[in-house]
């Protein structure tokens, strides 16, 4: 895999348009490339008229896929209520059961759901393609899930810090007087397997912070409209990314000619501004070629 394309902005501005225009624009040029969203609006499925919910070939380089945001969401609270009550087997006493079948009302669970989505699509293809281009959904969720593989990441590690003290007072514990300690009870590292499933969790956010933060291999791309409110979310978006020690690398001022704002987007982003004209049929080949070119410059 040569590069991540992550498309960025308010819902409305041509997220989903840029996106789809840049990912037929490689495939033509013999670039195998990955389109995939998790925008839960399903727009890239209704661009290319086929249900997407499984990854699809839909040129000879270019390969689309939609994932089911829903679907997704109960499969992970699925698997994240087995794996806590395998983990947590030996507090079974004070019947946490209740406790986690509350897991899917908790604040957060869709956001971390999306993020291991998006983590596991790119993962599992990046050694099929030579580009992955994203499709995302409006600002205030995807700056969520951008976000939370850096404060997941700073929390696992404290956890893990405080997991292994745990476990050598356990241990000496058992050292002193070995009936004090439930035999179900880990008292070494290999064995705990909260500790484990850390570890496990270290890894998945681990690979995400690493990919957001190598330049040579994510681009982040805020798309706008000629107008304040845009402007003002697109602002938004480059000012969480660099609290997040992460930067956009290119803005594209979609349907160009249409409106009007009073700032200057050079002056405001400092960045390369990749201006698309507005178009009647912007899903005709055609364009979509044409406007593809205009973002080739975004791999080049």
């Amino acid at each position: 895999m040569k590069r991540v394309i992550f498309f960025l902005g308010k819902g409305g501005v041509g997220k989903t348009t840029s996106s789809a225009a840049l990912s037929f624009y490689l495939s033509s040029q013999k670039k195998d490339t990955y389109w995939v969203s998790i925008d839960p609006a399903h727009n890239i499925s209704d661009i290319v008229k086929e249900d997407l919910r499984e990854k699809r070939q839909i040129e000879k380089h270019l390969f689309a896929e939609e994932v089911d945001v829903e679907a997704y969401l109960q499969n992970f609270l699925k698997e994240t209520t087995k794996k806590m009550k395998e983990t947590y087997k030996y507090l079974q006493i004070v019947n946490l059961e209740s406790m986690f079948d509350i897991l899917k009302h908790s604040p957060g669970m869709e956001e971390y759901s999306m993020m291991y989505a998006l983590k596991e699509k790119i993962e599992s293809n990046m050694n099929n393609f030579e580009y992955i281009v994203v499709d995302t959904p409006p600002t205030g969720l995807m700056l969520k899930i951008i976000s939370l593989p850096f404060s997941s990441k700073m929390w696992i590690e404290k956890l893990i810090t405080w997991r292994k003290k745990i476990i050598d007072r356990r241990a000496a514990i058992a050292n002193i007087n070995p009936k004090k300690i439930d035999s179900d009870i880990a008292i070494t590292e290999e064995e705990d397997k909260v500790l484990k499933e850390l570890g496990y969790q270290s890894k998945h956010v681990t690979f995400m912070v690493e990919l957001l933060r190598n330049k040579n291999q994510s681009k982040m791309v805020v798309v706008l409209n000629e107008d304040e409110m845009s402007l003002s979310e697109s602002l938004k978006i480059k000012e969480g990314l660099e609290d997040l020690g992460l930067s956009l690398d290119f803005v594209v001022l979609n349907k160009e000619g249409l409106g009007k704002i009073k700032y200057s987007l050079e002056d405001k982003f400092s960045l390369p501004i990749i201006r698309m004209p507005y178009t009647k049929n912007a899903m005709d080949k055609t364009t979509l070629s044409n406007l593809g070119q205009r973002l080739s410059v975004i791999v080049n």
